[in-house]
């Protein structure tokens, strides 16, 4: 019966993604729309991150960016969804990666590496990213998914992924140990690191004017692993055009102070999202657990 659901779902996507790119942007003009005018699509939430992010701005920038958000949110998701019938080359042409070559000291070393990222721009496009120059191939790509609730989305997803990629999708409950399981693999591990913390977390930082609590999972792995670590900024060009770049944050965890590497990721974050606002996944709720809630959680345990 799953399987059945697989296909019925499957089946009409192939045939949507086989339209012309301007039919499916128009599509997703469409369904920006849609989501924003109608449904409202988190739309408090949206509009309290980005008020907040940027308290100097007036009213009608702060509109700007919401509104080209959801644009390049729908385009997130036709792009994708275009890759299910879209070879990989044609889908490895709307990104450009400005500096591959900076990961091949790493490469020459024998090491592996290690890649955070957030949910700019088209944030999928790691798939398809050409790091070929500094010698780590589609097929060493490690990328961490987060699992969905839902059977059959989630399996489509990871089709849909796994198509236009030669490497693994590892889920994020399970990343900690697979890398110790292949540490002696030369592998390029991709961690989007933006996200709300699970409960427990403890590291903040300064991030879009608001002390926020980070995730730091993959500091700690690379320190336990001594993995280098580098951030990847994106961000549109053109409709359907993006460019990346890599920036090393550390060559060598271990000599580093505890929290100097989720300090630097929000930094350089930060500057990217400064730099092009709608971009960046303003839908979610990064602002969920506060500060209290780190308080709160050292009262009950000192109580």
């Amino acid at each position: 019966m799953a399987k059945i659901g697989f296909y019925l779902i499957l089946v009409p996507l192939y045939i949507i993604s086989l339209l012309p790119d301007k039919i499916l942007y128009c599509i997703s003009d469409f369904s920006a729309f849609f989501l924003r005018r109608v449904v409202k699509y988190r739309q408090d939430v949206i509009h309290v991150n980005v008020a907040r992010s940027f308290p100097d701005y007036k009213y009608d920038k702060i509109e700007e960016i919401i509104k080209n958000f959801y644009t390049n949110f729908t385009d997130v998701f036709i792009e994708l969804l275009r890759s299910v019938s879209t070879s990989r080359e044609k889908q490895s042409s709307i990104t450009e990666l400005e500096n591959p070559d900076c990961l091949k000291i790493f490469h020459d070393e024998g090491n592996s590496v290690m890649i955070v990222l957030g949910h700019q721009a088209n944030w999928e496009n790691i798939l398809v990213t050409d790091l070929s120059p500094s010698g780590y191939e589609s097929k060493d790509f490690r990328i961490v998914y987060k699992k969905m609730r839902h059977k059959t989305p989630d399996k489509i997803i990871k089709w849909i992924r796994l198509r236009q990629m030669e490497g693994k999708l590892v889920e994020s409950n399970e990343i900690a140990k697979y890398m110790f399981k292949h540490k002696e693999e030369q592998l390029c591990y991709f961690l989007a690191a933006d996200q709300s913390p699970l409960p427990g977390a403890k590291f903040v930082v300064n991030f879009l004017n608001q002390p926020t609590l980070m995730m730091n999972g993959p500091e700690q792995l690379s320190g336990k692993l001594n993995l280098p670590v580098a951030f990847l900024n994106s961000r549109r060009v053109s409709r359907g055009k993006y460019k990346s770049t890599l920036t090393v944050i550390t060559d060598n965890p271990s000599k580093t102070e505890e929290g100097e590497i989720t300090r630097k990721f929000a930094d350089l974050l930060e500057t990217g999202i400064r730099s092009h606002p709608s971009d960046w996944l303003w839908s979610h709720k990064r602002w969920k657990r506060s500060l209290n809630d780190l308080n709160n959680s050292s009262k009950r345990k000192n109580e």
